[in-house]
């Protein structure tokens, strides 16, 4: 830890020098605008092009809304945090903050579970789950996906409380954490994080097993076709394969028919001698 002394920048809380906490500053404060202007981007994309306006991209919007709370609600507050090493925006604000932190990551995992859902059920039953992805079925996970991080992100801020406070030993300063029950933190993070890893990593798993039984029937049915194709070209008795082909099946016959002749002739040897 950097020795600031009582100067007025970052302070004597934060765990970094000026020029430390100047670079980091400047590091996140990079990503949170690229964050911002990729995650507009998208939005602006969905909405404006005719052949995007579909109700398979709703969840990438949501995903993109939720990426856009995170850089805009929560990453800011949270390079303050870092970079001066203590909370001053007060209890009010600290649960405001952790809420809005929650839901928006939780939200964004959500999403990427339910696109990885809705791309499973696209790829392995295309014709019909195209009649039923309609835009209020959609819209329905969207909203599905919400209440999942509301109910995840609400009961510290309603019932539990957030953690904040002053922070013990020299130099300590105001902290500000999300609520550090140890039910709640199971709930949390099998509700945020470890289910929907598992869904998504299952979900893929099956992905990747019917795209690769599509492309060996593909290629079975491009060899089937290819074969046929030869067949009718050397029927047809059209090109230099073709007479290849005719002049070897030529030869084969012609054999087959000296060795029928030798046999005939063989077998009648004796009833000749007799």
């Amino acid at each position: 830890m950097a020795d600031n002394g009582t100067g007025w920048f970052p302070g004597p809380t934060s765990p970094y020098g000026p020029l430390e906490a100047v670079l980091i500053g400047l590091v996140l404060l990079c990503v949170i605008v690229v964050t911002v202007v990729g995650n507009i981007l998208v939005c602006v994309a969905v909405c404006l092009v005719r052949k995007l306006r579909r109700p398979c991209n709703y969840l990438l919007v949501s995903l993109a809304v939720s990426d856009l709370c995170v850089a805009v609600l929560v990453m800011p507050m949270a390079l303050l945090y870092e970079v001066l090493g203590r909370w001053n925006l007060g209890p009010v604000m600290c649960d405001v903050w952790v809420s809005f932190d929650v839901l928006s990551c939780t939200a964004s995992i959500l999403n990427l579970c339910m696109i990885s859902v809705d791309r499973y059920y696209a790829i392995t039953k295309p014709l019909e789950y195209g009649v039923k992805r309609t835009p209020k079925r959609m819209i329905a996970c969207v909203s599905v996906v919400w209440l999942g991080a509301a109910c995840i992100s609400l009961p510290p801020l309603l019932i539990l409380g957030n953690t904040h406070g002053e922070t013990s030993g020299p130099g300590g300063g105001i902290q500000c954490e999300v609520c550090q029950n140890f039910g709640y933190q199971i709930y949390a993070t099998l509700g945020s994080f470890y289910i929907p890893l598992a869904v998504m990593m299952f979900v893929y798993y099956k992905i990747f097993r019917a795209a690769r039984r599509i492309v060996l029937e593909e290629r079975r049915a491009q060899t089937h076709l290819e074969t046929s194709h030869c067949y009718l070209e050397i029927k047809n008795g059209s090109g230099p394969e073709a007479r290849i082909a005719l002049s070897a099946t030529a030869g084969k016959h012609h054999r087959t028919s000296t060795t029928s002749t030798n046999t005939t002739v063989s077998s009648s040897l004796p009833i000749i001698f007799e």
